[in-house]
């Protein structure tokens, strides 16, 4: 799955252009093999036309626009568009299970800590 949000820049009239995309499948070089290995991530790009790629990830807060990404400064509007694109992402079922995943994992994570400490103060170390 994958998004593209583009707009004209005010400042210099060039496209700016930022790209939310679901990634299921990844190759890594894995000490002269290539391999392709199953993965659930989400890949934000923001690209200026004429300069490339000027920032990745979630958007964040800026103080003079309402988000950015990198060095790209994001209206309120565009803002409003990637993060619509965003929760088409995590509401995939890909992206639905990879989060349930982690709470099972995290969950299981804080009983085997309680466990552990049980056992800690029974031992009595």
């Amino acid at each position: 799955m994958k998004r593209e949000i583009t707009w004209t820049l005010l400042s210099t009239g060039k496209e700016a252009k930022v790209t939310v995309e679901l990634i299921t499948n990844e190759t890594i070089w894995a000490d002269g093999d290539t391999v392709t290995v199953k993965c659930c991530e989400m890949g934000i790009t923001a690209e200026v036309e004429g300069i490339g790629c000027v920032g990745t990830g979630r958007p964040e807060k800026a103080q003079t626009a309402a988000a950015r990404i990198g060095k790209l400064g994001i209206t309120k509007e565009n803002l409003d568009r990637i993060n619509a694109a965003i929760e088409e992402v995590e509401a995939t079922p890909e992206w639905q299970e990879k989060e349930a995943q982690a709470q099972r994992a995290e969950k299981e994570g804080r009983e085997y800590e309680a466990h552990r400490e049980k056992m800690r103060k029974v031992m009595g170390y």
